[in-house]
């Protein structure tokens, strides 16, 4: 990886270009709180012409240290979320080369003060993670229902904080996620969360309990905050604000919270007065920083080699097919000299991608109607099996 080490821990991000003016924003907040901290940001699709700025460093899918192939086959195999999640632990890993501690945040991420408590929490446990919520959700609440944490998983991966003796835990992660990030409810995977509900378990990962961590949409229950002597403190705990998480956020409409959610901050009566304010801070960052950087680029892996849409269905048979051939099995949609010969393997693929959705649609079918999934199980053993053997073995996830 380029670059050299600038001091013990460096913070680093995951973008496509298109979400690039988020992590200018966050670069501006680490400058502005952290500045002698060297921040990274890897950008999965493509070059980015951009003007040197104090403690930044963009870098490629070169960074992960893989074969080229290797970075075209999880570029096909998925979409822009899964790709971006999916490379952290690897990314992660290579950054640990370089410094004694990495620190992973999410491009949407805001630094309100230092997270100066990091440092002695990655030397002390290795990995330090932070749930979604750290207190029930009061029924009736108008925020997400805790069903959805079950949904989405125990943390937040939009942080991640792991020292050295952490690389266990990264090198365990990465071996899921390098074809098992995946957007996948019917079995229970959410791209690289869900897997470290088992993993913080056995690497014995640092829950953080500090509540001015990881505020986000999910957790507002709980995370009230308000200004007392010219900073951002919670309510509840008196701890400082460190960051706040503005996922789903639209810049044009600061007020708003959240996509994700149907609560806006123009409900005078949620208590985050503060919230309005910091809202619209950071939505000016970002409108800057696009317009600083211009159009938006389409995601560089959006099309195939001959500019034909690369669809969800399309990636998942690939993504089967690489597992069960092997490396470089398959042409590459994302290579110009086998352009040809990935066009007859796409046209050939047409009945094993309808095969695969009915595979999941036999899974939905599963839970939708189990009293009558259960009587053909019951009533017609033979077709039962037929269906289990080449259809739902078929969705399962397969190392």
């Amino acid at each position: 990886m380029p670059g050299t080490a600038t001091g013990d821990t460096v913070y680093c991000t995951v973008v496509a270009r298109n979400y690039l003016p988020q992590a200018l924003a966050l670069h501006a907040s680490i400058q502005r709180h952290q500045p002698d901290r060297h921040f990274v940001v890897l950008v999965v699709d493509g070059e980015v012409e951009l003007e040197e700025r104090p403690g930044l460093e963009l870098v490629g899918l070169e960074a992960l240290a893989l074969p080229e192939r290797e970075q075209l086959d999880l570029a096909a195999i998925y979409d822009v979320v899964e790709l971006s999640t999916g490379v952290k632990p690897r990314f992660m890993l290579q950054l640990l080369e370089r410094y004694e501690r990495a620190v992973y945040l999410d491009p949407d991420l805001y630094l309100v003060s230092s997270i100066e408590e990091l440092d002695d929490l990655m030397d002390e446990h290795g990995v330090v993670l932070t749930p979604h919520i750290l207190e029930p959700i009061p029924p009736g609440e108008s925020f997400r229902s805790e069903i959805n944490t079950l949904t989405v998983g125990v943390h937040n991966l939009g942080f991640c904080a792991v020292g050295r003796a952490g690389r266990p835990f990264l090198e365990w992660w990465w071996s899921h996620l390098e074809r098992e990030c995946l957007i996948y409810p019917l079995l229970g995977l959410f791209v690289d969360q869900k897997w470290t509900d088992i993993g913080a378990t056995m690497f014995d990962a640092h829950s953080l309990r500090h509540y001015g961590y990881n505020i986000g949409h999910w957790n507002l229950h709980e995370r009230r905050f308000s200004r007392r002597d010219g900073s951002l403190v919670m309510d509840r705990t008196g701890e400082p604000l460190r960051f706040f998480h503005f996922s789903g956020f639209d810049p044009n409409d600061p007020e708003a919270i959240s996509e994700r959610q149907t609560i806006s901050l123009k409900d005078t009566d949620l208590g985050f007065d503060e919230l309005v304010p910091l809202s619209r801070e950071y939505a000016a960052l970002v409108l800057q920083a696009r317009s600083d950087l211009g159009a938006s680029p389409r995601y560089g892996f959006d099309t195939d080699s001959s500019g034909r849409p690369m669809t969800k269905r399309l990636r998942r048979t690939y993504r089967k097919e690489l597992i069960d051939n092997g490396p470089e099995s398959l042409p590459s949609p994302f290579i110009d000299a086998q352009r040809e010969a990935f066009a007859k393997w796409r046209a050939r693929s047409l009945p094993r991608q309808a095969t695969n959705a009915l595979a999941d649609s036999s899974l939905a079918f599963k839970y939708a109607f189990p009293d009558t999934y259960n009587r053909i199980k019951r009533t017609a053993p033979a077709q039962f099996r037929w269906v289990r053997g080449r259809l739902l073995a078929g969705a399962k996830i397969r190392r």
